[in-house]
């Protein structure tokens, strides 16, 4: 996807969440950075190679706009965030985070998946981790007046900020190139992202934009991207780093290192915060696309010397022994007991989202060496529906149904797909759903089965068997 370099709970809960003096989320130690007329939403046409993030050509390229770092100007930190807060008040009515007009303005302040690459390529920032970004590239950049990254003259003329078609979940402490090579896996380059280094003040005063959580109901998927890192099988349990496999199965997420901790994201309270956003999105619209993402960055392998994603199905493996979201952490304990007692109020319980959180991880699998299903399923039209051999119409059932996308599955069955028939992975795409939970998608290949038995007629005076 690019040159190789030389060298969020309830609203009202999170109104009364702070960041201090710090605008980002989840910033390691180490560094610890302060947290108009769009462009129109992009045209619902199909995208052929030439337009995918693998092989986009040069001619396809947004250009990323000249942003030069200016100096400072002649006013303290106090006196910038109280210039902020003005401005925030006098554009959303409130500086209070989580308000519906700071929430709708940021949706319209996604950027194409396209701009992403770019912005990367020219940066080479692949291997930086994402707060690193945010210190060396945004907040320079943003300096002279303290803007938003995605409101910057230079980026508006490229034409790639307008409204977001796909939330992006991350954690700050995993690697930026990751989220970037994530988004564009076999993915339509038009579609435009919500990233909070792009949408969000990274600077003091900054707390109308506290409104991770409420964006996510403006877009039409969620995409939340997790780092993998390396696995041992004990005793057929895949583990993670010096855990045991009785460890593992208890969910001691305590003993797994604090680094490894920083780059998964569901294990993240803010993080957590916006995948209940999209739980309650997903439960309103059956076609809002819910995509997991777990591998790493990698050199891509074909010839352009570029970087790609790659999935990781033994770390998806790991993570569903592990996950359990009531350990999730935050930079500042009292925003994780906050997040976390507010995930306890809503509906539901924390084993149901716990059940969807794994749910989401068998679909981050089932899609692995499919990623053009997520693609489809967040609106990408990337699927060759006619042109494409019956195997890899069988294969593609198989990921939609494990992954959960029913509107998807419907289409391909309408093109031909099997849903009893074995495909890769030696399953069908009805053990696919079924192994996955999803018992809707189930139903639907089950009443298209062709060699579907009658239901037993029992004996006269006993009642019929349950199904």
């Amino acid at each position: 996807v690019g040159p190789r370099p030389q060298n969020k709970s309830s609203r009202a809960v999170a109104r009364r969440l702070r960041m201090g003096n710090c605008g980002s989320r989840e910033v390691p130690a180490v560094a610890v950075p302060e947290r108009t007329a769009l462009a129109p939403s992009r045209p619902k046409t199909s995208a052929n190679a030439s337009t995918r993030a693998r092989s986009s050509s040069s001619s396809s390229r947004a250009s990323v706009g000249k942003v030069a770092a200016a100096g400072e100007p002649g006013r303290s930190e106090e006196e910038w965030r109280e210039v902020i807060r003005a401005e925030d008040l006098a554009a959303f009515g409130s500086n209070e985070p989580g308000s519906a007009a700071a929430a709708a303005h940021s949706a319209q302040l996604g950027v194409t998946i396209e701009y992403l690459l770019e912005f990367t390529r020219e940066h080479n920032c692949w291997h930086f981790p994402t707060w690193k970004v945010v210190t060396d590239i945004i907040k320079p950049a943003t300096r002279a007046r303290r803007q938003r990254f995605a409101e910057l003259d230079a980026v508006q003329a490229t034409g790639a900020v307008g409204r977001a078609d796909t939330f992006a979940s991350h954690c700050w402490g995993a690697l930026w190139g990751l989220l970037v090579a994530s988004l564009a896996d076999q993915a339509d380059v038009r579609r435009r992202v919500w990233v909070d280094v792009f949408a969000v003040r990274q600077w003091a005063g900054n707390e109308a934009d506290h409104a991770y959580d409420a964006v996510v109901p403006h877009c039409t998927s969620f995409a939340i991207c997790c780092q993998a890192s390396p696995t041992k099988q004990i005793q057929g349990v895949n583990c993670l780093a010096s855990l045991s496999n009785s460890e593992m199965l208890a969910h001691r997420i305590d003993l797994v290192p604090e680094r490894i901790r920083t780059q998964i994201a569901f294990l993240r309270a803010w993080s957590l915060l916006e995948i209940m956003r999209a739980v309650e999105a997903e439960a309103r619209d059956k076609r809002f696309a819910v995509v997991m993402k777990v591998g790493n960055v990698a050199a891509s392998k074909d010839s352009s010397g570029g970087y790609a994603f790659q999935s990781n199905s033994d770390m998806t493996k790991a993570l569903q022994n592990l996950i359990d979201v009531r350990q999730a952490e935050a930079r500042d304990p009292a925003d994780a007991v906050r997040i976390l007692a507010a995930a306890a109020d809503s509906d539901g319980s924390f084993e149901l989202l716990n059940d969807r959180v794994r749910s989401c991880i068998t679909g981050a699998r089932a899609c692995s060496s499919f990623p053009e299903i997520q693609a489809a399923a967040c609106g990408d039209e990337v699927l060759d529906l006619t042109g494409s051999s019956q195997k890899k119409v069988n294969d593609w059932l198989k990921a939609a149904s494990g992954a959960g996308y029913p509107w998807i599955a419907q289409k391909l069955l309408e093109h031909g797909g099997q849903p009893n028939t074995i495909c890769t992975g030696n399953v069908t795409p009805l053990m696919s759903a079924v192994m996955s939970g999803n018992l809707e998608v189930a139903e639907m290949l089950l009443a298209k089965c062709p060699d579907r038995l009658p239901p037993p007629h029992p004996p006269p005076g006993l009642p019929p068997r349950s199904r």
